[in-house]
């Protein structure tokens, strides 16, 4: 059996993780494409959980929001329709510190993926031209997920909500 794979995730407000979750789910609906929690991956893999832990417990964020840099689209699969986040302090201090904890390269592009699917560019640009205009969202939490295997089996482990 292959070691665990964790990803340390952002999770979205309740109220911007239901908008984002009901896209993400009418798009995989549509596409026959897996359905996942709506996130911004800050830094995968962590291979060390205590450690991914540790420097979570020490976080002491509030909510904070993040802002829209646009839509947008590619041929990898875990960005085949996205909605790119401008660069943010939090961002960059988040992946910044796990960046120091784990001797892994991740190339951090802030993004929040909504579909996970081998499609054509065309269709990949219709479904960006249908999807509502996106201007922010508030990040309310930070979690360690557990991403090994499909994405079907994927699962939050540890979550740290940022309080007010």
């Amino acid at each position: 059996m292959n070691q665990p794979k964790y990803s340390i995730w952002l999770l979205p407000s309740i109220a911007d993780r239901d908008y984002l979750s009901e896209i993400i789910q009418s798009l995989g609906a549509e596409y026959d494409a897996p359905v996942f929690d709506p996130h911004c991956t800050i830094f995968t893999p962590v291979n060390d959980l205590e450690s991914a832990k540790t420097i979570i417990d020490q976080l002491n964020f509030k909510p904070f929001k993040v802002s829209v840099s646009g839509l947008n689209q590619s041929d990898i699969i875990w960005k085949t329709v996205f909605v790119d986040l401008e660069t943010d302090p939090h961002l960059i201090l988040l992946n910044y510190l796990f960046h120091q904890a784990f001797d892994t390269d991740y190339d951090f592009q802030p993004h929040i993926s909504l579909i996970y699917k081998n499609l054509p560019t065309g269709l990949r640009k219709e479904i960006i031209h249908n999807l509502p205009n996106i201007e922010s969202f508030w990040l309310g939490s930070i979690s360690i997920v557990n991403t090994t295997g499909v994405v079907n089996d994927w699962g939050n482990i540890y979550e740290k909500k940022f309080i007010d």
